[in-house]
């Protein structure tokens, strides 16, 4: 493990063990990630976060992102006009209203827990490639899915995400649903029909889908 990898995992847990939401099982999910591969294995197979360690980094910058954004959301302008005794409009101001607050414990969970379900999924192998210097073939190791027989298969990703953090932490329905669809569209097996009506309703959804986009396109860009 990397220092680098180190230090994610570090503030990953810290992050989780700050989580004071009732009975959260804290220690249980600590375990479990311990014994897992979630620390070490990548965020996908070949886009953001394909490299040792790219899912938990994958992770926090979500979380980040989101932090973000909930506290941009979290406010707007109305527009609201002053009268006169007669109940004529004579002067415009504009009032803050407070809409779509979340509490920390929620923003980490949805966050940190969003794609737990990549976690074991992964293994190496080696594949011959060309040396296009050299013209000689090398070895190189590389990413795949493990076969169904070996990972843990409850749905899709999201489905198994959603699945592995209510085994820990009593999720809300907006908190579920927001797992459950922080894919929005960019899936084929995500529920892209769907994704826009829950985006209507659950603001928590829509701010972790910017929050995984932000992520995957700016933070962590591939050329």
């Amino acid at each position: 493990m990397t220092e680098k990898m180190r230090l994610n995992k570090k503030r990953y847990l810290e992050l989780i063990n700050s989580i004071t939401i009732k009975d959260a099982d804290l220690k249980g999910l600590n375990n479990w990630l311990e014994k897992s591969d979630f620390f070490i294995a990548p965020a996908t197979l070949r886009y953001h976060g394909s490299y040792p360690g790219g899912l938990c980094e994958h992770s926090l910058n979500v979380y980040d992102n989101l932090v973000k954004l909930a506290s941009i959301f979290a406010t707007r302008f109305e527009q609201q006009w002053d009268t006169d005794a007669q109940g004529n409009p004579i002067k415009e101001t504009l009032r803050t209203v407070e809409v779509n607050q979340y509490s920390a414990d929620t923003l980490k969970i949805v966050a940190l827990m969003h794609d737990i379900g990549k976690t074991n999924i992964f293994t190496t192998y080696k594949r011959n490639v060309k040396n296009e210097e050299t013209g000689k073939w090398e070895q190189k190791q590389e990413y795949k899915v493990k076969e169904a027989s070996e990972r843990f298969i409850y749905g899709n990703h999201e489905q198994n995400s959603e699945f592995i953090a209510h085994t820990f932490f009593p999720l809300s329905v907006e908190e579920s649903s927001a797992i459950l669809n922080h894919l929005g569209g960019m899936g084929a097996d995500s529920a892209q029909m769907i994704a826009p009506i829950v985006y209507s309703k659950y603001s928590l959804a829509l701010l972790l889908h910017m929050a995984d986009l932000i992520a995957c396109y700016i933070d962590e860009k591939v050329l």
